[in-house]
């Protein structure tokens, strides 16, 4: 008998198990059905007692009503009645009140759960997406926030008047809101961004941020892979695919939207535009990294041009501008008319490929489609209106011209030492094989085991001929090890963050640590040593505003490549033509290298002076009352500047 009852007991709170699960309504049944049968128990107790109960329907009717409302219990008069109402009464409180709000209030909760997080269908058209939530999504947004001129520009051309900005988070939190509630440069403008759950390999989930109706999708790379066999380039190109699968689908094959899409390894490149049949700008972080680093080994203070470039955050960046009515006319007629801006050269479509030219010569003629490439303050700075462009003159008088500076900087040999291991080393190593007139002796100090070392670089070691490599197996964070690879004899020193550490923080940690550790080393040194340090969290970019090393905050500057492709495609070319050995570069230069002596003198002047080399002056990088080195692009026309013997050029030549 004992295990009947307990067979029946288990059934039946596995059945009401069962049924609650299936929902509130399923809930709201049952609670209604007990509500029903309470009434009808306490009906039929109450029916012999007469008047007014005495029949079944008045009878059920009565206790509905004390079951349903405290206020009848003191109506109630002989001591039965009173008896059934006073249970009726307290049953209403729990069955009737607390089940019913318990219920609702759940389904509140699930309710309000379900919309945090992001799962309701975005309807939008011109928008703009993110897809991923990565160590860059945030940059990304802020960057794009602050650049309100050149997102008006492109809103305008897509028939939209507000940015409307949709990210893609594989979990939406109120911690992740407060992650952009806590950006100094978004702060009160997180409410106008859009979060929506998901993951941007799934179709559905695409849907759920409107991705075929968006004016761009900015595809940002994860900083670590999840597993060994699924990349991060595995992620973009599946999300490359799935978003081709979804227009195919609704067929929008005329108008598919325009993709900015980061993957790490450039070798991926072709497969990531095999993925995709739309406009798609594919940016390899890999080789954007490596070429920044190649560059600031050359050019010593190039990170702080680079860094001011790529930031809306600072003061000068790059604008690209429609100028039809100057079709014809020489380039070097146009310069004098921007007074707040610097002209550095035009972008051209040439066969649907975008052409930059960089300092062309005087008396390069312009084309109606041609984009003019401006360095500014902000947009209205390269404003010019349609009556002045008609007035410049349709030639040009070029004086005898000087010859340009030759960059010694691509000669001889250089002795480079690596301090940490990730997966930018092979991209860097293939990058300075690009330097044909340089050699390298790379040392590489680490804790990677040289079997994994091998493996990553040998296909590209077997392709570059001036570049000899030797390993050491150390911890550069112990004084003992950093000393035994003897930091004091090489010319350049870089520290590099660990890939295979998930948190952000800790790599740096170790970079930052490194890098005291190796001021230490090199306090007695007769030679100090060029020192770039490539760190991954832009948080500490404030822990080394005192270091004597040029610093490359890799999430930071693809975060601001990526807005700025996104809403200007035609800088990516600019961007990969500066960033190249050969052809435009940004380079110091000394005062002698252009006949030049310490004094003062306007930066018109130092402007037309530098240009009868046939170089374009972009400012100078000098030191302050403190010795510390500051850099000053494009000042005032009218500004005196004063020249010292440590006062570095800053210029834009062709090499």
């Amino acid at each position: 008998m004992k295990k009947l009852t307990r067979s029946i007991t288990e059934w039946l709170n596995f059945f009401l198990e069962r049924q609650f699960v299936k929902g509130t309504h399923i809930q709201l049944f049952f609670v209604i059905a007990l509500i029903g049968l309470i009434s009808t128990i306490g009906g039929l107790l109450v029916l012999p007692a007469g008047d007014p109960t005495s029949s079944v329907g008045e009878s059920i009717w009565w206790a509905f009503l004390r079951l349903s409302d405290p206020g009848y219990l003191g109506d109630d008069e002989g001591t039965w009645r009173r008896i059934v109402s006073t249970f009726l009464t307290v049953a209403g409180y729990v069955v009737f009140m607390g089940s019913m709000v318990a219920i609702i209030t759940s389904w509140l909760n699930r309710k309000i759960r379900s919309l945090e997080q992001g799962l309701t269908p975005v309807t939008a058209n011109n928008h703009v997406v993110i897809l991923g939530w990565t160590n860059r999504t945030i940059h990304i947004a802020a960057e794009l926030f602050q650049s309100s001129k050149r997102v008006k520009k492109f809103l305008k051309r897509h028939g939209a008047r507000v940015l409307k900005l949709i990210i893609l988070s594989d979990d939406v939190t109120p911690f992740r809101l407060q992650e952009l509630k806590d950006n100094q440069l978004i702060g009160k403008r997180a409410k106008e961004i859009i979060l929506r759950s998901g993951e941007p390999i799934d179709r559905e989930h695409l849907r759920r941020v409107d991705s075929m109706h968006a004016s761009a999708i900015i595809i940002p790379s994860p900083a670590v892979a999840n597993t060994e066999l699924i990349t991060p380039d595995v992620e973009t190109i599946k999300t490359l695919l799935s978003l081709n699968a979804e227009a195919h689908s609704l067929k929008h094959h005329e108008k598919m939207p325009y993709v900015v899409a980061e993957i790490q390894d450039e070798n991926k490149i072709k497969a990531a535009h095999r993925a995709y049949k739309g406009p798609l700008e594919v940016i390899s972080s890999d080789t954007i990294i490596s070429r920044l680093i190649a560059q600031n080994l050359h050019h010593d203070g190039l990170s702080a041009v680079f860094n001011e470039l790529l930031s809306h955050s600072l003061d000068n960046n790059l604008y690209l501008i429609e100028l039809p009515e100057a079709a014809g006319k020489p380039i070097g007629a146009i310069q004098n008319y921007f007074s707040r801006s610097i002209l550095l050269g035009i972008v051209r479509e040439q066969n649907e490929i975008f052409a930059p030219f960089l300092n062309p010569p005087k008396d390069f003629l312009l084309e109606e489609s041609d984009r003019l490439i401006l360095l500014a303050r902000k947009m209205e700075d390269t404003d010019i209106s349609a009556e002045t462009a008609k007035q410049i003159p349709s030639s040009l008088q070029v004086n005898s011209l000087k010859e340009r500076p030759k960059a010694d900087n691509y000669s001889g040999s250089s002795r480079l030492l690596v301090l940490g291991w990730n997966h930018h080393i092979p991209s860097l190593i293939k990058e300075l094989g690009t330097y044909q007139n340089e050699h390298f002796h790379l040392t590489f100090a680490s804790l990677r085991p040289l079997e994994a070392r091998y493996a990553a670089i040998d296909h590209i070691v077997s392709e570059v001929t001036n570049i000899t490599i030797e390993h050491t197996v150390t911890d550069y964070i112990r004084e003992s090890g950093l000393r035994a690879v003897e930091p004091e004899t090489f010319d350049h020193i870089l520290l590099v963050s660990s890939d295979k550490m998930a948190d952000e923080e800790e790599a740096d940690a170790r970079t930052i640590v490194g890098y005291t550790m190796l001021e230490e080393v090199l306090e007695a040194a007769q030679k100090r040593p060029h020192i770039v340090m490539e760190l991954t969290d832009p948080g500490n970019e404030t822990l080394i505003n005192d270091f004597r090393s040029e610093t490359i905050i890799g999430p930071l500057i693809l975060s601001n490549l990526l807005a700025t492709i996104a809403m200007r495609r035609e800088l990516f070319s600019v961007y990969n033509e500066l960033f190249t050995v050969g052809g435009a570069e940004i380079i110091f230069r000394g005062l002698a290298e252009y006949d030049l002596k310490p004094g003062t003198l306007t930066f018109k002047e130092l402007e037309k002076h530098i240009g009868e080399y046939q170089d374009t002056a972009l400012g100078i990088f000098s030191e302050n009352e403190h010795g510390q080195a500051h850099l000053k692009l494009n000042l005032p026309r009218h500004q005196t500047i004063k020249l010292t013997d440590k006062t570095r050029l800053v210029v834009l030549s062709t090499v």
